[in-house]
């Protein structure tokens, strides 16, 4: 599995995290990244640290704000930087709100950056003007909490789940166009976010690692299956839910 030099792929949340392993795992296979994030410095840091920091290419924007004007910004990046051949949404809060704390404030914040922001990205990309037409990918990374039942995180579980819903409807209405869109829903993967999490202690996450029957996931993990629905290799694979989570999701 390799990408061609040309190759140019859209990623939020590509500093840290997920976001910053699909990005070097993209990088390593040939192709080139624009990187969406917040943080200048973090950013920097990750741009740095690739293997070919050239195919780096750093945009900073908080997805947060002015949500509308997102799809039309894509037009720039296209003019700026050439065709999209696909996007990754992995820019993603998670809260933990029991109902009895849930306010539409919350929800909103939530919403604004899991969901509302990968859609008005999605539709950037999703104009003729900004890809390359059939063989265009995108993939939206989702959770595995999805589909199964944990307290405390309702807001963020609601997120995910509208996310899933509408990776369904765009895989068939962008089809027409050779677009294919798929979801990833990963379990708990060792990450920064994990361990600075400030609900989670360290006994807590060897309790994890202990009951996930393969053990926690990696950030690699994921990047290997996101650059594989990416690629040529899935071009028969559209409106599916991969869930990357060492067969925890069957246990929790």
């Amino acid at each position: 599995m390799n990408f061609n030099s040309s190759d140019l792929f859209l990623i939020s949340g590509a500093n840290s995290g997920l976001g910053k392993a699909i990005t070097y795992k993209i990088i390593e296979l040939g192709a080139s990244v624009v990187s969406i994030a917040r943080n200048q410095e973090k950013s920097e840091a990750a741009k740095i640290a690739a293997t070919n920091p050239e195919k780096f290419n750093i945009e900073l924007r908080d997805l947060s704000e002015n949500t509308d004007s997102l799809a039309l910004w894509i037009n720039e990046l296209a003019a700026k930087y050439g065709k999209f051949r696909g996007f990754v949404h992995c820019a993603g809060i998670q809260e933990t709100l029991p109902l009895q704390v849930v306010n539409f404030e919350k929800m909103k914040k939530l919403f604004d950056i899991n969901f509302f922001a990968g859609l008005a990205l999605a539709k950037g990309i999703s104009k003729k003007q900004n890809n390359i037409g059939a063989g265009t990918s995108l993939v939206f990374i989702s959770s595995f909490v999805s589909r199964i039942g944990l307290p405390g995180i309702v807001g963020y579980t609601a997120s995910k789940g509208a996310l899933n819903a509408a990776v369904r409807t765009l895989a068939v209405e962008l089809a027409r166009n050779g677009i294919r869109v798929n979801a990833i829903l990963p379990g708990h993967i060792e990450t920064e976010l994990l361990s600075e999490d400030k609900n989670l202690n360290e006994k807590f996450i060897e309790t994890l690692r202990q009951k996930y029957p393969l053990g926690l996931g990696k950030p690699d993990d994921v990047a290997n299956a996101a650059c594989f629905l990416l690629s040529d290799d899935a071009r028969w694979i559209s409106g599916t839910e991969l869930v990357v989570d060492g067969a925890g999701s069957l246990i929790f």
